[in-house]
């Protein structure tokens, strides 16, 4: 039995369409694109709005070592997002599972441990919660852009899942930039304020991964 001759013509068109490719960096290493902005914005919001009233009675550790704390562990749930983005990587669905919890839990410990350490009365300086929603999406938003653009250029085999742990990431950064700034301890408030603005973050993340993952498959079909 022969083998079909492949046409000439064919030849050259693949030939013509070769190009070279550069090598897709290692997660790592598109995180800390991300981390350049979370980066900015720990050195810009303290300096616009000043740093929280109670930070000498909560210390330097629940202050600056909480933001920083939680800002890495978000960069880290970026990278994991961008491990989906390697052909024929990515993680099993516990190791994700794991991932997103791993980032809930990293937030509400910061928000619990804050509370526990707040002074007496340093609830006064309570401000509007939507404000705070409305300042986590705007210090988020560019994380998780930043972050979708390098997911959509690395081609994830799971964009859904790559889009959420790169929302859930942002959102744990902006929350620990504002958390420099925002000097309401009250559990309440930082859970379904500060909580809801990552779950926001999640959510779009999952939802423009959906909806990348359905224009490509209207294109192939």
């Amino acid at each position: 039995m022969s083998t079909p001759r492949i046409p000439d013509e064919l030849r050259r068109a693949v030939a013509a369409d070769l190009k070279p490719v550069r090598p897709l960096p290692a997660p790592w290493v598109r995180a800390a694109e991300v981390g350049v902005w979370a980066a900015a914005a720990l050195l810009l919001v303290p300096a616009l709005f000043g740093v929280r009233d109670d930070a000498a009675a909560l210390g330097l550790l629940m202050t600056w070592g909480a933001g920083i704390a939680e800002v890495a562990a978000g960069l880290l749930v970026v990278a994991v997002a961008m491990a989906e983005g390697i052909p024929g990587g990515g993680l099993s669905p516990l190791r994700r599972g794991l991932a997103l919890l791993g980032g809930v839990a990293v937030q509400v410990g910061v928000a619990v441990l804050t509370w526990m350490r707040a002074p007496a009365g340093g609830d006064a300086a309570a401000h509007g919660g939507a404000s705070c929603f409305a300042m986590q999406g705007m210090l988020g938003l560019p994380a998780l852009a930043l972050a979708v653009w390098l997911l959509v250029r690395a081609l994830p085999v799971r964009p859904r899942w790559a889009g959420a742990l790169a929302g859930l990431g942002a959102g744990l950064v902006a929350d620990g930039v504002w958390h420099l700034a925002c000097p309401v301890c009250d559990l309440g408030h930082v859970l379904v304020w500060h909580g809801g603005a990552t779950v926001a973050m999640t959510l779009a993340g999952f939802l423009l991964g959906a909806l990348w993952e359905r224009r490509r498959l209207s294109r192939l079909r």
